[in-house]
């Protein structure tokens, strides 16, 4: 388990502010965030490469704070590889394990597992300078696994692959990571990237830890607008909330009047989520619907998206080759909100 407490981090003028986190042990997480939030900052403190000035940092209940990068049993994979280009591929694999003392022909022997779970035996006598992307991605994957870590930490492991390649890739990724059961950081900005591999994520903004939980909770409840906007919550409206006895209260935005499932009153920001929403062709006003007019209908493949004025656009996401195929653009029809898919924002 890696457990982050109140950490600090000065690099230049950047700062990295009271990061707290827990990564549960054999967990794959996402660390997520614009370019500049402090990504790559926490990881390479978290490796040691930078120094703190202020927290801790445990790995399996171990403070290794102030520990030298070699001593902390992490594998880290930079977002560049830094293959060494006067060895070859085998002595770039086990590196590691000749920096902690071990003898080449003993290192090599002790590489074999890695080499062997990631398919790249038949590189061992290349250079780094001939190796494709792929390739060269597998390599240092392999140089990190070689040392048996105990943390894996990934910066940006495959923003370098074309599109084909990379979600390949972030599949092996998953399934190393489950064979051997390690503990894994990746960092990303992409959050379809962010799907396919994680069991949670932490979302970061200018040197601020803003959210971290499992994927599902930051796409449907997160605490800000900041994280509903970067979780692509496209739907985001300020309104009144009056609670009502039941513990439901009445929200009224736009001009209209909703039912939500949270208790709230007074000025609120409050999200949903475009797949949560439902649109009504029927001529009857169904509970918890307001009226708007289309704007737009776009196939985007898996789905169609809807856009809609209620007073301000409204995205709405239906199953393809359903309802949308018969509205007609300039109409009106209902947006029906489900009481509990409507998030009130902190």
């Amino acid at each position: 388990m890696l457990q982050i407490e109140d950490l600090e981090t000065i690099a230049g003028s950047f700062r990295l502010r009271g990061i707290s986190l827990e990564a549960p042990s054999g967990s794959y997480g996402v660390l997520l965030g614009s370019p500049g939030s402090g990504k790559s900052v926490l990881v390479e403190t978290i490796c040691g490469l930078r120094t703190s000035t202020a927290g801790r940092i445990l790995i399996d209940g171990e403070d290794v704070t102030h520990q030298e990068p070699k001593d902390r049993l992490v594998g880290y994979v930079p977002q560049d590889y830094v293959l060494f280009p006067t060895k070859c591929v085998a002595d770039n694999i086990a590196f590691g394990l000749r920096s902690r003392g071990v003898g080449r022909a003993e290192a090599l022997k002790e590489i074999e597992w890695v080499v062997e779970l990631l398919h790249i035996g038949h590189l061992l006598d290349r250079w780094p300078a001939t190796l494709s992307g792929g390739e060269q991605q597998r390599v240092a994957l392999a140089r990190a696994l070689a040392i048996k870590p105990r943390l894996l930490l990934l910066d940006e492991p495959v923003s370098a692959l074309d599109e084909g390649l990379r979600e390949r890739v972030c599949r092996d990724l998953r399934r190393f990571q489950r064979e051997l059961g390690i503990t894994t950081i990746h960092i990303s900005h992409n959050l379809e990237e962010a799907l396919a591999v994680s069991d949670w994520a932490a979302i970061l903004n200018h040197g601020e830890l803003l959210q971290h939980g499992p994927m599902g909770e930051l796409l449907r409840r997160p605490k800000t607008e900041t994280v509903a906007r970067f979780m692509r919550a496209e739907n985001v409206f300020t309104g009144t909330a009056e609670p009502l006895p039941n513990g439901e209260s009445v929200l009224r935005f736009l001009g209209h009047e909703i039912r939500v499932a949270e208790k709230r009153e007074g000025e609120v920001k409050f999200m949903i989520r475009p797949e949560l929403l439902r649109v009504s062709a029927s001529g009857g006003q169904e509970p918890n619907a307001i009226e708007g007019g289309l704007i737009d209908v776009a196939d985007r493949g898996i789905y169609d998206r809807l856009e809609l004025d209620v007073g301000a656009p409204i995205v709405v996401f239906i199953p393809p080759n359903g309802i949308a195929r018969e509205l007609i653009a300039g109409q009106k029809y209902s947006v029906i909100f489900p009481p509990d898919a409507v998030h009130i924002l902190e």
